[in-house]
This record gives C-alpha cells, sequence and structure tokens, in this order.
C-alpha cells in the first residue's frame, strides 16, 4: 500500500509540474544532492524528469517504482534485495539513454546509483 501511495504523490508531481511549468523551472536550481542513499537518488529522477530530462511519465514512473522497492528492502533490512533493485534501475537507466532520458543525464543517475551501491556494500 505505502508503493501506491508513494507512487500517486509521484504521478501528482509531474502533473503539476506539466500544469505550471515555471515551478519545475525553479526546481532546476536546486538539482540532486548526491547523497549515496536511496531517498537522494530518487530526488534526482524527480528532478529530471520535472526538468524535462526524462521525456515519458510510464518510465518516470517505473523508475521511481524500483526505487520504492530498494527502499522498502532496506527499511527491512533487506540489503542484498536492495541492491538487486538498484541494479535493475541501472539497466533500464542505460537502456533509456538518449531515448527517454538525456544521456548526460542517465549517466548521472548510473553513476549517483553505482554510489549508492558503493554505499549499501559496505
Amino acid at each position: 500500500m505505502k508503493i501506491k501511495s508513494l507512487l500517486s504523490v509521484a504521478l501528482l508531481l509531474a502533473v503539476i509540474s506539466l500544469a505550471f511549468p515555471m515551478r519545475a523551472l525553479a526546481s532546476e536550481e536546486h538539482g540532486c544532492t548526491h547523497e549515496p542513499t536511496v531517498q537522494a537518488l530518487r530526488g534526482c529522477v524527480v528532478h529530471a524528469a520535472n526538468a524535462g530530462h526524462i521525456d515519458s511519465l510510464n518510465l518516470t514512473k517505473s523508475l521511481l517504482a524500483q526505487l520504492d522497492a530498494a527502499q522498502t528492502a532496506l527499511d527491512r533490512g533487506q540489503t542484498d534485495v536492495a541492491v538487486k533493485n538498484l541494479l535493475v534501475f541501472v539497466q533500464t537507466v542505460e537502456a533509456q539513454a538518449g531515448k527517454h532520458i538525456v544521456a548526460e543525464h542517465a549517466a548521472h543517475l548510473v553513476g549517483h546509483a553505482q554510489e549508492v551501491v558503493t554505499a549499501l556494500s559496505q
């Protein structure tokens, strides 16, 4: 149920950013925090979508669902499951680089995800 709620919030944020483009442009000033956490990576995905660097709402929802699954696994103490979810996230981003995700931003998301995996593996 928690994942459905988070997806609903993400969808609402995406709709709002499309309805109010000035807000989406303003969020670009804040960018990504670059912390090696799933939540910070999630913020980068939301930022990239709001800034138009990810042009597919379905892809954005899928990426957020993968990250939410990773966070849920972490919350349950299942680090190995979280890492597997992050690796699926990386594969998805790499597959969409230059297609539905601007290549430069895809590289950033992959690098950020790899930093999270490294932090979780220590």
